[in-house]
């Protein structure tokens, strides 16, 4: 057997050209595209979970069980026309069920703000439905004057939002392991042809 010819053989292997390095791009880009198809797809959408209304004023809105979060809407478009405020104090918000019980309505645990398609929202306030059906809300300033706003409610919406923001940020981190698992993989092979 003749060694000499076969450590000849493997130390006339080619390294990879520098041009290898540039597959590196095409995960990273993919996973950058990836999260703006998330983003633009699913943000597009989010906003279909939050029933709008015009207070002051009342809207009877169909609810299933569970927590419901109420979000002023500092910047809002309803029906084409344009609502914004800066700062707004004395809104009550009230909920009732079909029967005229009333829910409990609460301040938030914790801060929780959204920005969608010109839309600019902050929870103000929460409440449990125990049972399915129509419930009536309302917002008002006790007998007060005040301006016209919007007050949007949703169920699980800042969850929603925080899973698409996570799986936005997945999908380009992703790419970029991908990208430098690539760089990485072309060094070594380059350094193993260079040492034999």
């Amino acid at each position: 057997m003749d060694l000499n010819g076969s450590k000849r053989h493997e130390g006339s292997r080619k390294a990879p050209g520098r041009g290898w390095y540039a597959l590196a791009v095409l995960p990273a880009i993919c996973g950058v595209a990836a999260m703006g198809v998330i983003l633009f797809t699913s943000l597009s959408r989010l906003d279909d979970g939050l029933e709008q209304i015009v207070v002051p004023g009342t809207r009877e809105l169909e609810l299933e069980p569970g927590r419901h979060t109420v979000f002023l809407e500092y910047s809002s478009v309803v029906d084409g026309r344009v609502y914004r405020v800066d700062q707004l104090s004395g809104l009550t918000v009230r909920v009732e069920a079909a029967d005229g019980a009333p829910v409990a309505v609460n301040a938030p645990m914790g801060s929780a703000s959204y920005t969608l398609g010109g839309r600019q929202g902050e929870a103000i306030n929460v409440f449990d439905v125990e049972q399915a059906g129509a419930y009536r809300i309302s917002a008002d300033y006790d007998g007060a004057a005040g301006p016209q706003t919007v007050i949007a409610v949703g169920q699980g919406f800042m969850g929603r939002l925080f899973t698409t923001i996570l799986s936005a940020l997945g999908a380009a981190f992703l790419g970029m392991i991908l990208a430098v698992t690539v760089v990485v993989g072309v060094y070594m092979a380059r350094r193993r042809v260079r040492q034999n």
